[in-house]
């Protein structure tokens, strides 16, 4: 057997009483010199940085509220703070935002929020719901910012942000605002051309939404509600049943869309376009000019249905 270890042992514990002297001079020098700690050299300290814990879908409604209004306040920070590496880290890939200057991809949010300088957001009215993977989340806000070179509104107007889990972090997919300048302008050109045969597949999704609208196709247009959906428009925040009440009544134009552009991540596609669509609803007739409009599907061709629905056209 191997006496070595149990050696070794008992001449660290005769150094710790001091009798370590007496032991080596009983040994041979070779042994001597084994019973000899040898100093092994510290290892370099290795400093972990923290991960953040991977999002999560929260417990029950208020839960869903406190997240909604957690995004939307850090979006807004971030979207006035000019970081360009932060506002694409907030964004997806897929993101696309809609203003009267035109629609914007994720490349092209930090240049445009710069010529925009949002700023002393204030918001209120949260409304949040869960959509398949994605949360729709609805607000009032008042912001000081510039749109297509003019001074928008800034008392509170509706606003629409979509997120979605990517790569363990809450990501914003598509954001709206119905805030203006007065006048109102045309809308801008898209501020991207995207992929041509993904902008066509997406401009036919959303005829055939508003085309059952249009024709009081109401079988084919309320499958197309998805549950958990929202829409911001001239009325303000409504949801899905809402649409689906108003579509009855209203009688629309046969829509018209120009510089459609779609995106995509995983199964959400968000479509932004300038439409051109006249409405009489109840009382109120929106003309038929063209004004920036966004919607968010999920799914594919006659399964897709929609979550979200910004509709930036208003009685003259």
């Amino acid at each position: 057997m191997n006496k070595a270890p149990i050696l070794l042992v008992t001449v660290a514990a005769a150094a710790a009483l001091g009798l370590h002297s007496s032991l080596a001079t009983a040994l041979p020098p070779s042994d001597a010199a084994q019973a000899a700690p040898t100093a092994s050299p510290r290892p370099p300290e290795v400093q972990v940085e923290a991960k953040a814990p991977a999002a999560a879908w929260p417990e029950g409604q208020k839960g869903l509220d406190a997240l909604a209004a957690k995004l939307v306040m850090d979006w807004m920070t971030t979207a006035g703070s000019g970081d360009a590496a932060a506002i694409e880290s907030a964004l997806a890939p897929c993101f696309q935002r809609i203003s009267f200057a035109g629609a914007f991809d994720r490349s092209g949010e930090a240049a445009q929020l710069k010529t925009m300088a949002p700023k002393d957001a204030k918001f209120s009215g949260i409304v949040a719901t869960r959509a398949g993977d994605a949360l729709v989340v609805t607000c009032l806000m008042s912001v000081t910012e510039t749109v297509a070179g003019k001074a928008a509104q800034s008392d509170e107007q509706p606003r629409l942000g979509v997120w979605t889990i990517v790569d363990g972090s809450w990501k914003l997919v598509a954001w709206a605002t119905f805030n203006m300048p007065s006048p109102r302008p045309a809308p801008g050109a898209p501020g991207f051309a995207g992929d041509a045969a993904l902008n066509a597949e997406g401009e036919s999704m959303l005829k055939r939404f508003l085309s059952a609208q249009h024709a009081k196709d109401m079988p084919t247009f309320e499958a197309m509600v998805a549950d958990g959906m929202q829409v911001i428009n001239f009325k303000g925040q409504k949801t899905g049943a809402d649409i689906v009440k108003g579509a009855s009544h209203a009688t629309t134009d046969a829509p018209t869309m120009d510089g459609t552009r779609a995106t995509r991540c995983g199964d959400l596609t968000i479509v932004t376009c300038s439409l051109t669509m006249g409405q009489k609803v109840g009382w109120s007739t929106l003309p038929a000019d063209p004004a920036p409009f966004l919607a968010v599907f999920r799914g594919t061709g006659d399964g897709a249905t929609v979550i979200a629905l910004a509709n930036t056209n208003r009685p003259k």
